[in-house]
């Protein structure tokens, strides 16, 4: 399957915790709603419990990445995928694709991705999922927002060259 476009989104705390008992551990209205607008209409790639942790919005597609098997999803615009190369590549209807965590999810996904746009939460806090590594493969493109609690930057893949296949 080729991949283009892939972008991932994101927030962590300068110790790159992203969550915490299945929660962001720090409610800021502004990265909420930066993360409404740029992924509203879209296709969001989740894990199970990041895809349980957040409101199901139903102009948004979500593929649920998982490992189990059995599970069902309780709404429609929920279709669960085992694999990043069961992403459908066709019937995506125009939309993009963002890539949304948790943990293991941004893993995966990041190589693939052509840009990460990253909030940068001006804090250290306690949790339980956080974000990994990114250094060596992206770097800063452009500042978007930077304020007393968070900068918001938008880091490029050095070496994303217009789609990747996943095989």
């Amino acid at each position: 399957m080729q991949v283009n476009n892939w972008n991932a989104i994101a927030a962590m705390a300068k110790n790159h915790v992203i969550g915490t008992d299945g929660r962001l551990p720090w409610h800021i209205p502004e990265d909420l709603a930066w993360f409404h607008a740029m992924t509203e209409g879209q296709t969001l790639i989740v894990g199970r419990k990041t895809l349980e942790s957040m409101p199901n919005l139903p102009q948004n597609a979500y593929l649920m990445l998982t490992q189990d098997k059995s599970y069902v999803p309780a709404a429609s615009n929920v279709r669960v995928i085992h694999d990043l190369s069961q992403v459908p590549n066709r019937d995506l209807a125009g939309r993009g694709i963002w890539i949304c965590g948790g943990s293991a999810v941004y893993a995966a996904a990041l190589p693939y991705c052509q840009y990460l746009y990253l909030t940068t939460v001006k804090g250290d806090f306690t949790g339980d999922a956080y974000f990994p590594p990114f250094s060596d493969t992206f770097q800063l493109d452009e500042t978007l927002r930077d304020n007393a609690q968070l900068t918001i930057a938008r880091y490029k893949n050095i070496h994303h060259h217009g789609g990747h296949r996943l095989d």
